[in-house]
């Protein structure tokens, strides 16, 4: 089966594989199967912390803004030295922060070998973050004016709505990397609203099989390249294979 280019490429497949001629049915049941996939966590929403981008500045008392497109915070961290230095002299003791209630996203054990070794940082010290109504506070607190690096999944937009330009959205991050999510919810919203539970079932199975063999790879994946680097380079799953049928 050919990758899905588009959300109306989306469509005239969903139509052609049930046979419905109902472009607004189908975009509904898009939308639904959307729902289902809300809070799905793919390599593709993941932010680069060290793109100027992703590096937050704190304000009055300490306080750095939640980012507009945050779906989950994965970690945040301070770069000690210079920041994007790669040289030793220029190293200082790094902060890396977990949020409050949250296990620890980096244990103890891989300190050493994910920082201390590669980047000849002479410390990392462990701190915690929390939400404060549209900020996030930090413990130990921060300075103002303190740079701080943020890792964290990136909401997506929905198929079909209206981007801030005022323009139709087409794809997004996760209908290019995983296309059987959207085609299997959607089939599975299909077959419900036809009041065939059967084929609904096979497809809400289908989809549920997708999701977790893709959660696996991904957090396989989270950190990419081995114990060298913190990053968020998209890693293409191994098994990009996938049936309608």
């Amino acid at each position: 089966m050919s990758q899905i280019a588009n959300a109306d490429a989306l469509v005239a497949f969903i139509k052609q594989f049930t046979g419905s001629t109902n472009t607004d049915e189908i975009k509904e049941c898009i939308f639904l199967g959307e729902m289902m996939m809300r809070n799905i966590e793919l390599p593709i929403q993941r932010s680069d912390p060290y793109s100027p981008q992703f590096q937050a500045v704190a304000g009055e008392g300490g306080l750095v803004p939640i980012p507009g497109d945050m779906l989950k915070p994965i970690v945040f961290f301070q770069v000690g030295g210079v920041q994007g230095s790669t040289q030793a002299s220029n190293m200082g003791p790094w902060l890396i922060y977990d949020r409050i209630g949250d296990r620890d996203i980096i244990a103890e054990s891989l300190i050493e070998a994910l920082y201390l070794k590669p980047f000849n940082i002479p410390a990392v010290y462990r701190g915690k973050f929390s939400e404060v109504g549209q900020n996030y506070q930090f413990i130990p607190a921060l300075g103002e004016g303190a740079i701080v690096n943020l890792y964290y999944y990136r909401a997506w937009p929905f198929l079909f709505s209206i981007d801030v330009n005022g323009n139709e959205v087409q794809t997004n991050g996760v209908l290019q990397t995983f296309p059987e999510g959207y085609i299997y919810s959607t089939l599975h919203n299909y077959y419900i609203k036809r009041k065939a539970p059967d084929d609904a079932q096979i497809y809400k199975a289908k989809f549920e099989e997708s999701v977790n063999i893709v959660e696996d790879q991904n957090s396989k994946g989270k950190w990419s390249g081995g114990h060298t680097r913190l990053t968020s380079i998209f890693q293409p799953r191994k098994d990009r294979r996938f049936t309608a049928k």
